[in-house]
């Protein structure tokens, strides 16, 4: 049997772009006073926690959320580790466009009359390639790109040096963590909103995922 471990996903705590209804990728804002509330919240909640690593993506927003969670701690925490590898989807041409006129483009891409019913009746694979086809300078991710980035960074973080049952702190986004969830962990429902400072718990051992808790 090998060791254990448990990965605590958290998205970052709300933005003035989330607050705003824009798209936000690898595009960024601070967080807003609510989101520094939360991000609180979820600190006090996990303050008898020990973590031996602490991951953010290299966003703004992860790093606020992080540096707040770990200041409620109350054991030593770990240096922060900034990785590309947790950033949010790249939605191209689309950044900072207001969240209804992207996703109606997208819908629109694949022949549907609105991205709720997109979302329904596409896999996940198939809503970043359509991100992709819609965006009118084809830079945003598809799902290859996506997913390489993000796979690479949880591969990075599971193979770390451990104590069994060690606790591993990564504070990423809604979509990435939605990503992580579907393609690693059975039954997740893709069309559950990731909220902000939400907890996501994964336990890691011989090669595979569970899921502890989600979106708590």
């Amino acid at each position: 049997m090998s060791k254990k471990v448990n990965v605590y996903l958290i998205r970052h705590g709300e933005t003035y772009l989330n607050r705003y209804g824009r798209m936000q990728g690898w595009s960024d804002s601070p967080l807003t006073d609510e989101g520094r509330t939360v991000a609180v919240a979820t600190g006090q909640k996990l303050a008898d926690t020990k973590f031996a690593y602490v991951y953010t993506s290299d966003s703004g927003r992860t790093l606020e959320t992080a540096e707040i969670i770990l200041k409620e701690n109350r054991h030593s925490v770990p240096v922060i580790n900034r990785t590309k590898a947790f950033r949010e989807t790249f939605f191209g041409g689309f950044e900072g466009e207001l969240s209804k006129v992207a996703l109606t483009a997208i819908a629109e891409a694949g022949g549907i009359a609105s991205f709720e019913e997109l979302r329904k009746n596409c896999t996940v694979k198939e809503l970043a390639d359509l991100t992709k086809k819609a965006d009118p300078y084809g830079h945003a991710e598809d799902f290859d790109e996506l997913w390489t980035r993000i796979k690479g960074g949880l591969d990075d973080v599971v193979g770390l040096d451990y104590e069994d049952g060690a606790n591993i702190l990564v504070v990423t986004h809604g979509n990435t963590i939605r990503n992580i969830l579907n393609q690693m962990c059975e039954g997740f429902d893709v069309t559950v909103e990731i909220r902000n400072a939400s907890v996501t718990i994964l336990e890691y051992a011989d090669d595979k995922y569970g899921m502890v808790c989600v979106n708590q």
